[in-house]
Order: C-alpha cells, then structure tokens, then sequence
C-alpha cells in the first residue's frame, strides 16, 4: 500500500506541468465562394406545349400530375397526367364515381365522348355534371400509344360550363415535344 502510495504521489509531480497555449494560422481556403450564387430555375418540360387562355396560369405538378393550371377567378382545379393505359368506359365510369353518378354503359360513353385533335393525336373529350351536387369533370384522353395523357377539370357545374370551350381550345392547342 505504501508503494502505491509513492508512486502516485510521483505521478502527479511529473505529470504536473506549466500549461500553454498554442495557437495556429491556417491560410484561407482558395477559390471559395465569397457571396450566395443565385440559383435560376429551370422552365418545366411538360412534353408538350399549349397555348393558354386568357386568364389561365401553369402550376408546378404534385405526385402523378406533370402540371397543373389555375384559371383566374374559379377554383376549377385542372391537370394533367400521363399513363400506360387509356380506356375511355373504365375511366369515364371512374370520374362518374367522382361525381356521384352512377354508371354508363361503354355504348352511351362512347356516344356522348367529343372527338378532338391534339397534334394529329386522336382525343376522346367527356362533359360529366351533377346539377344536384353542382359538381362535375371536364376530362380528355390524348391517344398517344403506348402512352395517354389526360387532362382533367373538376369544379362546380356552371364553371366548368362556362369554361368547357377554353379547355377544349386549350385540348386541341397542344403541340407535342
């Protein structure tokens, strides 16, 4: 015990010392960035180019839609999307769904679907509204096998009435990239 005693004793005497501080110059770095560099966002690459009405502006896209379009003064919420399939009964019975009507069968859907033109692309155009919910879709099928792009507004019943035309402007407008 009294070894152990010496030899921590003479430990903290030798381990014991005067402190000092040191300090360093490090030359700066060369070539850094002195100031924040702005960045410039780049346009969209929708696929495709349009022109827009009067009073319509383009959105950024969320999840599957690739853009998405305001139109001045409604809240008429108009997209596009595009996907690897394109039937019109199965699709037009969906967006009926979403209006709270019941199904149609293919040969009335057929019937009532406005053929138009996309840049020599056959488009399939619906009109569904629901006067009792005053709720309804626009919505348009651009056959370009293998893909198909859908452009889709869903509002109240009297905007999308009033608006039908400048979206069917806009459908036949579209110029493919």
């Amino acid at each position: 015990m009294k070894w152990f005693r010496v030899a921590t004793v003479g430990l903290l005497l030798v381990g014991c010392g005067e402190e000092r501080v040191e300090t360093y110059e490090v030359p700066k770095a060369k070539g850094a960035v002195e100031a924040p560099v702005k960045m410039l966002s780049a346009p969209m690459q929708l696929g495709f180019v349009a022109d827009l009405p009067a009073g319509w502006s383009e959105r950024p896209g969320q999840g599957m839609r690739i853009v998405s379009y305001a139109i001045e003064g409604t809240l008429i919420d108009l997209y596009a999307i595009k996907l690897g399939m394109g039937d019109l009964t199965s699709n037009v019975n969906r967006w009926r769904g979403q209006v709270d009507l019941p199904e149609a069968s293919a040969e009335a859907i057929a019937a009532a679907a406005k053929p138009l033109m996309a840049d020599g692309a056959p488009v399939q155009f619906v009109e569904l509204f629901n006067e009792e919910a005053d709720k309804g879709i626009l919505a348009a099928i651009v056959d370009r096998s293998p893909m198909y792009w859908y452009f889709t507004a869903k509002g109240s019943v009297a905007e999308l009435k009033t608006h039908s035309a400048d979206i069917q402007r806009f459908i036949n407008s579209i110029r493919f990239e």
